[in-house]
């Protein structure tokens, strides 16, 4: 487990598509439905703490703050950090029912790569969360509600990431750029979901 941790860690893209967009198409259900028992839906476990709320960190904090979730390692919270400055960087080691989870934030400037394909973006800020997935679910068994819940067809789908393989979308306007992430290790077991937001 923590060998995957470190993998998914050191192969989390940041990114840049709308969840305006996305919501607009997104199956609802998937957001509301009434997960009580001790083994939720990995894509409601996302969705309830980084799809929706990605664009109020603050609000994610208060969330951990209020469930009592507890603060990752310094040495673990180190490995959300990309290339570019952050002025959020924060994470926690989520149970939710018998499933655990790691959830990790970041804001801070685009990184080169967005600057060089979204110049106009230049000057924005990028937004991202991410939930590393405990492995006792096949990412076969819960990426079909990803599906439902960002609404479209990913931009690509299962591309080879050194041992992951990453699943695409992507959207936006001129103003905002969304990407959600899917990433699943060889033995298809767990994985990582990410939203990550470029905006002005």
């Amino acid at each position: 487990m923590a060998f995957l941790r470190k993998l998914f860690l050191a192969t989390i893209i940041s990114g840049g598509c709308s969840l305006a967009a996305f919501a607009q198409t997104a199956d609802t259900s998937v957001a509301t439905a009434d997960k009580a028992d001790n083994n939720p839906d990995p894509v409601f476990v996302f969705n309830r703490i980084c799809y929706a709320q990605v664009h109020d960190l603050p609000g994610i904090r208060n969330m951990s703050a209020k469930l009592a979730w507890r603060s990752m390692e310094p040495a673990d919270l180190e490995q959300f950090k990309g290339e570019q400055e952050l002025e959020i960087l924060d994470g926690w080691d989520v149970q939710v029912g018998e499933r655990l989870f790691r959830v990790g934030i970041t804001k801070g400037a685009p990184t080169p790569s967005m600057v060089k394909t979204f110049p106009d973006l230049a000057d924005g800020k990028v937004s991202t969360c991410s939930i590393i997935l405990d492995d006792q679910q096949l990412a076969s068994e819960f990426m079909p509600n990803m599906q439902r819940l960002v609404g479209k067809e990913p931009v690509s789908r299962d591309v080879p990431e050194g041992l992951l393989r990453t699943t695409t979308w992507a959207g936006g306007n001129a103003d905002l750029k969304v990407f959600v992430f899917a990433k699943a290790p060889p033995t298809g077991k767990g994985g990582l979901l990410n939203v990550t937001i470029l905006q002005k």
